[in-house]
């Protein structure tokens, strides 16, 4: 019985009358199978630079009474939420001053010199407790408060955020602009809006979040 006929494994046609095209092909084969990987290693170490998500809520008040016959000044619980899932690196900011205000008047301040930390892949809450050296709130904030809760419409607080020496986001201080609901609904949370600050307290125009180096 005749010998069978070899496959021929030699180079082909291509390969031949090609041989740069041919490498410089099979060398984007490789790379592109590869990015995968790549992309996979890369996030693994440096995660995703991505904003993170902040919101706040004002759990608890005491103190609401009317001034100045007030027994106590207004205490504010506020929770910052901290949403840092998109990426692997922490969040952190060196110090953190918040102020509490009712339609456009601050009744009280917060401040956390030490700052606060989040991992990256993670939730996580900043409790604050934010007051005023005054006792009670203004009369003419009180009865428009009071007329709200009689009217069963919603209490909105406008609650603004200030974080300096935060470390992945730059040296300019950056300032969040939140709402959140005292009384009625719809409860939120509902995100806050993210402006670096210029050195005089001015907003900038670019609100995007920019991880440094």
């Amino acid at each position: 019985m005749g010998a069978g006929i070899a496959e021929d494994d030699g180079p082909s046609y291509f390969e031949k009358r090609h041989p740069r095209l041919h490498c410089t092909l099979m060398m984007v084969l490789v790379v592109v199978g590869f990015l995968p990987l790549m992309h996979t290693l890369w996030n693994s170490i440096y995660g995703y630079q991505e904003q993170p998500e902040f919101w706040v809520k004002v759990p608890g008040v005491e103190g609401l009474e009317r001034g100045p016959g007030a027994a106590a000044a207004p205490v504010f619980n506020v929770t910052l939420r901290v949403n840092n899932k998109a990426t692997n690196r922490p969040f952190c900011a060196g110090r953190v001053s918040a102020a509490v205000a009712y339609a456009g008047v601050q009744l009280a301040r917060a401040e956390l010199p030490n700052g606060f930390c989040v991992p990256g892949l993670a939730v996580s809450s900043v409790p604050m407790s934010a007051t005023s050296d005054g006792l009670g709130i203004p009369s003419e904030l009180y009865e428009r408060m009071a007329s709200q809760r009689r009217r069963h419409a919603r209490v909105s607080l406008e609650v603004q955020v200030r974080l300096d020496d935060c470390g992945l986001c730059g040296p300019p201080p950056v300032m969040l602009w939140c709402t959140a609901v005292l009384h009625g609904r719809p409860k939120g949370p509902f995100l806050c809006t993210f402006a670096y600050m210029l050195k005089d307290g001015e907003p900038l125009p670019q609100t995007d979040f920019v991880y440094s180096s």
